[in-house]
């Protein structure tokens, strides 16, 4: 009786599940490590604004808790002297391509989610924290799915993203000498143009992060079809699309406080 299976479907599969160990590993590692930022921002937000507040309401007047405040302070400010370590420390070792960035990319995680709580103490409406999050999840997936089926277009979008980054560095430079005319030559011109100047940055460096996104997925999927990679390829590509979702998601949210604010107004 002939053989139900053939060498070339065995290879075809082990190829198939190797691709789909890759893309799990990726995108379990990222996934964790927006856990870990939720998490770590949730913990942070609740100990010092409810359990151990740095303000309290004493009547009609604020009172600080200098040692909460000073908590937190420190916090913060070694955790974003962290972020910079860690981001080189990650960077170094995957290059090197010896020892592991599972504990880093751990602690980096962390320190993204104290940095990120100071979000709760200057926005009170979770409805606009919760509707960033949705929005920062469709742009995202969208931008995944694009870089996935378009991986042979890396290029373009490469190219597409310099041009754009280019374009943003001589609009800040143009604002950069604008700045001390808009704030003390009183001339009203040249403040709006600044504005306006400012908001096209703005969403020019949200399309930039977007195209990051699509290209990074894009990679990601050419090393799967090439037999995918080790922890270290699968966490450093994890942590490229984790930085693209936490800056769309502060983007997005910028944008959308603009809205409510103008709205409100």
């Amino acid at each position: 009786m002939e053989n139900a299976y053939r060498p070339s479907d065995l290879v075809f599969n082990g190829d198939r599940v190797t691709r789909f160990g890759f893309y799990s590993k990726v995108f379990l590692y990222f996934g964790l490590g927006i856990l870990l930022t939720a998490g770590t921002t949730i913990l942070m937000s609740v100990i010092f604004n409810s359990i151990w507040p740095m303000y309290t309401l004493d009547g009609k007047e604020i009172v600080q808790n200098a040692t909460s405040a000073m908590t937190y302070y420190v916090l913060t400010t070694v955790s974003s002297i962290l972020l910079i370590a860690l981001s080189l420390v990650i960077t170094f070792t995957s290059l090197r391509g010896r020892g592991s960035i599972k504990i880093p990319y751990i602690l980096y995680s962390i320190c993204m989610g104290i940095m990120l709580s100071t979000i709760s103490f200057y926005i009170s409406n979770m409805y606009i924290i919760g509707l960033a999050l949705f929005v920062t999840a469709v742009l995202f997936l969208s931008m995944c799915a694009i870089g996935y089926i378009t991986h042979q277009k890396i290029n373009i979008f490469a190219r597409v993203a310099f041009a754009l980054l280019i374009c943003v560095g001589i609009l800040c430079l143009v604002n950069f000498v604008i700045l001390p005319f808009a704030l003390f030559g009183g001339n009203y011109e040249l403040a709006n143009a600044y504005m306006w100047i400012y908001w096209i940055v703005e969403i020019g460096l949200l399309a930039l992060f977007l195209i990051y996104t699509v290209i990074d997925m894009a990679r990601i999927r050419r090393v799967a079809e090439n037999g995918g990679g080790n922890d270290n390829l699968a966490l450093f590509f994890a942590m490229n699309l984790y930085l693209d979702f936490i800056n769309i998601f502060i983007y997005v949210l910028r944008f959308l406080i603009v809205l409510v604010s103008n709205k409100d107004n």
